[in-house]
């Protein structure tokens, strides 16, 4: 048995940020009930992706984030949905929304409506800057949040422009904190039988990813300066450095590191050296330490020098494409990545697994993503709504 079966999730979220975060609670075992526009959907459900499915409102960033989930449509703006809803939040556990603020409010679904029709519910909303302050009503995406949150003001080379991360990292990271909230109220609600009000911001949760490097202003006012790929210690031996093939990361860091790295380098005699002797030596001689460094890792290639240097106990990795990350015998073997068939036109649909395992009940998708609406008259029947009063509110354009 998986963690959150049992628990009804009501998902109100599209893109990223808000999907992702329910797709960790459906790997877990909830059940999750996507509502969406019943004349669009997700916008994620158009673009690229396996032909026989992408022209059918499955492309590849939605198969990604909704595997799992159940389709329900709904047009929100009309009375007779938001009577469903009511009826589906008097039977579920947790509400996860990322509309601008105050949308849900205006449709008659903010906290304080629902919360009459439930007192348990777990209602989250993810927003760019949260529920209120002066931000609240700017629009947000990924790139304007990294920017903000000082990620990229630290990212990048020196003396070039800022970069920001290259993946949505204010997406994926505000996601896990709203799963990771939405857990924590459900274990609360066990002991106080209460429901919550979850505000999740992007911002919040890009910058609390950055602790580490506030950490220095915080307690001592020092500004981090872009390093490009050098450690935040700027170690000489922890950068990039290019192979016969490629291109390796080294992190090699502790004094210990450093003398094996110079040895299985065949450059004995920096082990002794007093240049090299610490940390701080090492950086005031980057100039000296990295020519030669980088001058024996160009003999041989990327992979080569992984085996050696894993089998010395240094930390060493190429610097691989995402498709040769994804096809790694250590990725296969932790079952990162799942595959699944369409039911109707037998075409693959790939995602990922969640990223830990456990013991037993360990997480995993039930089924692929779904075409838009594909559950809906299940979930009216399960409200109890008889076949003519679905086909009326089909009728109406209500689903």
């Amino acid at each position: 048995m998986r963690p959150f079966e049992g628990v009804r999730v009501l998902d109100f979220t599209r893109v990223v940020s808000g999907p992702y975060c329910t797709q960790l609670l459906a790997l877990l075992g909830a059940e999750v009930i996507k509502i969406e526009d019943r004349t669009e959907g997700d916008s994620t459900r158009s673009g690229a992706g396996e032909p026989a499915l992408a022209g059918e409102g499955l492309a590849a960033i939605f198969v990604m984030f909704n595997a799992g989930k159940k389709s329900m449509t709904l047009d929100l703006k009309q009375t007779a949905a938001r009577e469903v809803v009511a009826r589906l939040v008097r039977n579920s556990d947790v509400l996860v929304e990322n509309f601008r603020v105050g949308v849900m409010q205006r449709l008659g679904l903010g906290y304080e409506a629902l919360e009459r029709e439930n007192p348990r519910l777990v209602y989250c909303s993810i927003s760019g800057f949260g529920q209120s302050g002066p931000d609240s009503q700017a629009p947000a995406f990924d790139g304007n949040v990294q920017a903000m949150s000082g990620m990229m003001a630290i990212s990048g080379e020196p003396e070039r422009a800022p970069v920001r991360a290259g993946y949505s990292i204010g997406d994926t990271g505000a996601g896990v904190q709203a799963a990771l909230a939405i857990a924590s109220a459900l274990y609360q609600r066990t002991h106080t039988g209460r429901g919550q009000r979850i505000d999740v911001a992007m911002l919040d949760a890009a910058i609390s990813l950055l602790s580490q490097s506030a950490s220095g202003w915080l307690n001592g006012g020092v500004v981090q300066k872009r390093r490009g790929n050098l450690s935040l210690n700027h170690e000489p031996t922890s950068d990039t450095f290019q192979t016969a093939d490629g291109t390796v990361m080294l992190a090699v860091m502790r004094d210990e590191h450093f003398a094996i790295l110079a040895r299985e380098l065949g450059l004995d005699q920096l082990a002794g050296d007093p240049r090299c002797a610490t940390r701080a030596a090492r950086v005031r001689n980057t100039a000296y330490i990295k020519p030669l460094v980088q001058a024996e890792l160009i003999k041989a290639t990327s992979a080569e020098w992984k085996r050696r240097l894993d089998r010395a106990g240094v930390p060493c990795s190429p610097v691989l494409e995402l498709a040769d990350a994804l096809a790694q015998p250590q990725i296969a073997h932790r079952n990162l990545v799942v595959e699944m068939h369409d039911e109707r036109t037998g075409a693959p649909m790939r995602s990922l697994n969640a990223p830990f395992q456990f013991a037993h009940g360990s997480p995993g998708p039930s089924f692929p993503a779904q075409r838009l609406g594909a559950q809906t008259e299940e979930v009216l029947s399960g409200l109890g709504y008889g076949e003519q009063e679905i086909a009326e509110l089909a009728q109406r354009k209500v689903i």
